[in-house]
């Protein structure tokens, strides 16, 4: 090759080096001089081709320049290669979960609450630099993420309180992590980054208007209030934070349920009903209201009429269950174990554990009205067995007169009641969930095993949300390795003197064969 051909070829290079570089600098807001940059640049290669086309011709032929011709080509192609999969992998996000709990996978219920998004939801989450070291907000991100990933219309944006107070004070945020969803002119906080609090806040923010669930009062029942052992003010939390307005309610107030409520909870009353609260307990089931009760053994309520009206029998009995001590409680303290794979409350259960203590047995009426559908939903472990009174020293199964478990802790009914007069207008349908035990729901066992599950997931069913059943926390199942002892010696000798020897006498050998070679 010539030196004029050179020296053209090596000034149009540098000329399109400076083009590309204004290009970039400029950002687009060309000028003249950079056409004129690129001008340069193709003359003077194109006048080095023709200055020197034989050498190029002579060069193209040779074998060494087709080698590389073709290593070239096909360098380029990977690179489009690499390029594209990268680009449909940035505009296509897809994520795999290969645990087995699927730790970082949404839930089922979750999913289809995003899928009923019909607009853009706005997420702001307020975290200084120094919260938990950034812990927390990087646990956050993982969750909106997944989210996000699932949903586009879930966009979110991270906040320092400190550095941004006006944005803090615009959304009322004066806690460190706490976390604002916008949804249609709604708003609602949370401070848990977990996928319940998540999805819960969604569908709080998402409704025109709360559902309202009543308690009942006047009878000793649970005390929605009490933070002791044996009050229900985290069973009470738990349903105001699945986006319900919890009340209370009392006969001695009103002598007729609100019509409002979603769901009417009686839940463990000492005293008995007047006749004329059950009279109105059932006019509020006959026009289609839903019932949450639950009754404890050994208490005179005067529900057991109502309850049979309705298709069940509360048998007022004691269960005893031998896995009772196994869970930390005594004789008296029933599991429930077996459970219905189709009704929405426990359908996702399987073979975990739900704990109720000093609980009856309930079971199907005889005199069941046909109208009337009743589910046993929850039974207690086959080890266990009813006993009609709890007496000291006898605890043990007695063939012919006890009766032997799995025994019915838990029913779900629905259907129409029957009309007490011609003149009664036609029934509703009402639906309801009775529990032959109160002490599952106390602050004492409602975080016990599925106890909080169990408890939520039959509000939220009989309020017709089967999308709030409560999404359960998911931990990775550790997995553990068994040996017995002589394996543990052999293992411990064969780590600390047979391989070391091993490896050494292996050394030596190659060793000594190299120095004799």
């Amino acid at each position: 090759m010539s030196k004029l051909g050179k020296i053209l070829l090596f000034v149009g290079l540098v000329f399109l080096v400076l083009w590309f570089i204004s290009m970039r600098a400029l950002s687009g807001n060309l000028l003249p001089f950079v056409w004129v940059l690129l001008g340069l640049g193709i003359g003077s290669i194109l006048s080095a081709l023709t200055k020197d086309w034989g050498f190029f011709v002579e060069l193209a032929g040779q074998r060494t320049t087709k080698y590389g011709l073709n290593m070239g080509a096909l360098v380029l192609i990977v690179m489009v290669i690499l390029v594209g999969v990268n680009f449909i992998g940035f505009r296509h996000v897809k994520k795999l979960d290969y645990t087995k709990e699927s730790l970082h996978s949404l839930s089922d219920q979750t999913k289809n609450i995003l899928k009923s998004l019909t607009d853009e939801m706005m997420v702001h989450a307020f975290y200084t630099d120094n919260k938990d070291g950034g812990a927390a907000q990087q646990k956050f991100k993982e969750l909106v993420e997944m989210y996000s990933t699932f949903s586009p219309k879930i966009k979110y944006v991270l906040v320092n309180p400190i550095k941004k107070p006006d944005v803090a004070k615009a959304y009322d945020v004066s806690v460190d992590g706490a976390i604002v969803l916008e949804y249609k002119g709604h708003k609602t906080k949370f401070d848990e980054s977990t996928e319940q609090a998540f999805t819960n806040a969604i569908i709080r923010v998402t409704r025109e208007k709360n559902k309202v669930v009543y308690y009942m009062n006047g009878h000793g029942e649970r005390d929605m209030e009490s933070a002791e052992t044996d009050g229900a003010q985290n069973f009470k939390k738990y349903v105001s934070d699945s986006g319900y307005d919890i009340k209370p309610f009392s006969f001695i107030e009103n002598q007729t349920i609100p019509e409002d409520g979603s769901v009417l909870i009686i839940a463990g009353p000492k005293q008995p009903f007047l006749e004329p609260e059950v009279a109105a307990v059932k006019n509020f089931l006959y026009k289609g209201g839903k019932l949450f009760l639950a009754l404890d053994p050994g208490t005179k309520t005067n529900l057991g009429k109502l309850t049979q009206a309705i298709g069940v029998e509360f048998r007022n009995n004691y269960i005893l269950d031998q896995l009772g001590q196994m869970v930390g409680g005594g004789g008296a303290t029933a599991v429930g174990y077996v459970y219905s794979p189709t009704n929405d409350v426990t359908k996702g259960f399987k073979q975990a554990m739900t704990i109720f203590h000093i609980a009856s047995q309930l079971k199907v009426s005889k005199d069941k009205p046909e109208a009337i559908q009743v589910e046993e939903i929850v039974k207690s472990s086959p080890a266990s067995f009813s006993k009609p009174e709890l007496k000291t020293g006898e605890s043990k199964f007695i063939a012919g007169k006890d009766e032997k478990g799995p025994l019915t802790i838990m029913a779900s009914v629905q259907g129409k009641m029957k009309k007490d007069n011609p003149k009664q207008p036609e029934a509703g349908e009402f639906a309801a969930i009775v529990v032959g035990d109160s002490d599952f729901i106390t602050n004492q066992l409602i975080e016990s095993q599925l106890n909080h599950d169990l408890a939520i997931n039959a509000v939220a069913s009989l309020a017709k949300d089967k999308e709030l059943v409560s999404i359960r926390p998911k931990t990775a199942e550790g997995t553990a390795i068994t040996i017995t002892q002589t394996q543990s010696t052999v293992l411990y000798y064969g780590l600390v003197f047979v391989l070391p020897l091993m490896i050494f006498f292996s050394g030596s050998f190659v060793w000594f064969r190299r120095r004799m070679a």
